[in-house]
C-alpha cells in the first residue's frame, strides 16, 4: 500500500475512543458528502451532524498525513503495536475504520494502548470539530 497516495484516495474516516463502560465519542468525516457526524455518550445533546467547510477539509487533507494514521493502523494490525504505540494506563480503547474511494477499508484499534502520535490525530479531530476529545 502506498501510504504518500492513500491519504488522498480517502472517502470516509471514523474514529472512536471509548472507556470501558461504552462512555466516549465518535466522530465520522464523509469526504464525499462533506460531512462531519459527531457522537457524544456522555451528552446525547452534544450530537450533531453538519457540512464540512472547506478550511477544514483542506486542514484534514494537509494535517493527516502527518500523524501517521495508516501507517500505525497497518503497524497495530501487523502485531507491531510496540513499536507504533505505547501502554497507557487510561482504562479505554480506540477504533478507527478508513473507507477508500474504491471501496476498500482498514479498520485497526486497541484496548489501553494508544499510538504515540495520537496527540496529533486527537488535534486535528478537536480543530475539525469543536469539541473535545478526552475520555472523562
Amino acid at each position: 500500500m502506498e501510504f504518500d497516495v492513500t491519504y488522498d484516495n480517502i472517502s470516509v474516516l471514523e474514529v472512536g475512543i471509548t472507556a470501558f463502560g461504552n462512555e466516549g465519542y465518535a466522530v465520522k468525516y464523509d469526504f464525499v458528502k462533506k460531512v462531519i457526524q459527531w457522537r457524544d455518550s456522555y451528552m446525547w445533546n452534544n450530537n450533531f451532524t453538519r457540512s464540512l467547510n472547506e478550511s477544514d477539509y483542506k486542514l484534514i487533507k494537509e494535517e493527516l498525513p502527518k500523524s501517521g494514521m495508516l501507517e500505525w493502523m497497518k503497524g497495530y494490525n501487523s502485531g507491531l503495536a510496540a513499536e507504533f504505540g505505547d501502554e497507557t494506563p487510561v482504562a479505554g480503547e480506540w477504533k478507527i475504520t478508513v473507507e477508500f474511494e474504491d471501496g476498500s477499508k482498514i479498520t485497526a484499534g486497541a484496548e489501553q494502548h494508544f499510538p504515540k502520535k495520537w496527540k496529533l490525530l486527537k488535534s486535528l479531530i478537536e480543530r475539525t470539530t469543536g469539541c473535545s476529545f478526552v475520555l472523562r
